[in-house]
């Protein structure tokens, strides 16, 4: 009788190429709901953003992560308080995702 041993085959990959972090995180960013804060980021347009217990920041995104933390510089915060708005000025801010509500990016002639 023939050697029935089994014989070894090699298979090559023949589907997609393996997709590294990197590439992934440049094209979610790129084409995913995050593609606004990443143009305004990389263009220097300023956002709007609500945040929690009635404050409103008005600045420019330095960076930021899939969990909405965000580093903002010339930050202008705006505040009710007694039905009266306070505004203050901060050059650097990390505000922390969680209490993101929204952000809209402004129109570029907005100041």
């Amino acid at each position: 009788m023939l050697d029935e041993r089994p014989t070894k085959t090699m298979r090559t990959e023949s589907g997609p190429k393996p997709v590294t972090t990197k590439e992934f995180l440049q094209t979610s960013v790129a084409e995913g709901p995050f593609s606004v804060l990443d143009s305004a980021m990389r263009n220097g347009i300023r956002v709007f953003i609500q945040s929690r217990f009635n404050k409103s920041l008005v600045a420019t995104v330095v960076a930021f992560d899939k969990h909405f933390n965000l580093v903002l510089r010339d930050v202008v915060e705006l505040t009710m308080v007694n039905n009266e708005q306070k505004e203050r000025s901060i050059r650097n801010m990390f505000l922390r995702g969680g209490s993101v509500v929204f952000i809209v990016k402004l129109p570029q002639n907005a100041a």
